[in-house]
């Protein structure tokens, strides 16, 4: 199992935390974490990443983003981005 190294930092005031994932924050992309603590095991971190529900509303065109503290968070925890189209797709499929 891979670890990685967590931190949160912060003066308790709201919009001050940072949560540090190896050394990105990854603030922005959290709803919250809950870290498990065991004297025979390593510690165990869940993160609660922010998403945006998405519910079939039919047949659509549309351009799918992820806010940039879910990207972050994700590129950390070792996701790599799918690569950017070199021009848009005027094809209308």
């Amino acid at each position: 199992m891979k670890t990685h190294r967590i931190a949160i930092e912060g003066d308790g005031l709201p919009g001050s935390t940072n949560v540090l994932l190896d050394g990105r924050d990854i603030g922005r992309g959290l709803t919250g974490l809950t870290l498990t603590l065991a004297h025979d095991r390593v510690p165990h971190v869940e993160l609660d990443l922010v998403v945006v529900d998405a519910t079939r509303v039919g047949s659509v065109e549309a351009e799918v983003v992820l806010g940039s503290g879910v990207a972050d968070t994700l590129v950390a925890l070792g996701w790599t981005p799918p690569a950017e189209e070199s021009e848009p797709d005027t094809t209308g499929r």
